[in-house]
């Protein structure tokens, strides 16, 4: 009488499948965890509409001045520590000046003081030299808010926030020049604001 010799390779694709379908359900379950901490980590841009300019006037005690103003118009409050303003100016040669102020930027040396620009204008906080807590960085941009680089001031703080001299003439920066401005939401890397600015 012969001997049956059971086959046990039928076994082994159920338990294949078996393992197969465990580390399936393990890595989704990883890959599910950490995309959510990453949606978690990641901060939401503030929505915000604002608008800056670049003027050129003359004072009969300071000559010929340039300063940048920014208008919170409306949206969401900016913390100014979350932000960077990140400017671009091409010379006549080609040559491109990128500028980035933000929170920790050296302050900007006046006759009256130092300040951190763009400063917010609120004279309920007195003059901006003698208020550090209307300096960039450290207030917090409401909707009808004002920042801006000081035209009482002279041309020193939008020579700051720009990263040149703007009243050097080798710069040929004038009436007409354009400067692109962006301001980005550090947090979240994404931009407020991103606009072509021409001196006016």
């Amino acid at each position: 009488m012969k001997e049956k010799i059971r086959d046990r390779r039928a076994v082994s694709p159920v338990v294949g499948v078996m393992l197969m379908l465990v580390v399936a359900v393990v890595l989704a379950a990883v890959v599910n965890s950490f995309a959510g901490g990453l949606a978690e980590t990641e901060q939401k841009a503030p929505s915000a509409s604002l608008s800056a300019h670049i003027k050129k006037e003359y004072d009969p005690y300071l000559g010929t001045v340039y300063y940048a103003i920014f208008e919170h118009l409306s949206g969401d409050p900016l913390p100014t520590k979350d932000l960077q303003i990140i400017t671009y100016y091409t010379l006549p040669n080609g040559t491109v000046i990128k500028h980035i102020t933000d929170k920790n930027s050296p302050l900007t040396h006046f006759a009256y003081g130092d300040i951190r620009v763009p400063f917010l204008n609120d004279m309920r906080g007195g003059w901006a030299t003698t208020n550090p807590d209307v300096w960039f960085g450290n207030f917090t941009l409401m909707p009808g808010d004002i920042m801006e680089t000081g035209s009482e001031y002279g041309s020193e703080g939008l020579s700051s926030l720009l990263g040149f001299n703007v009243t050097d003439p080798a710069y040929e920066f004038d009436r007409g020049s354009t400067v692109e401005i962006k301001i980005l939401h550090v947090p979240s890397g994404k931009y407020i604001l991103d606009k072509e600015v021409v001196v006016e």
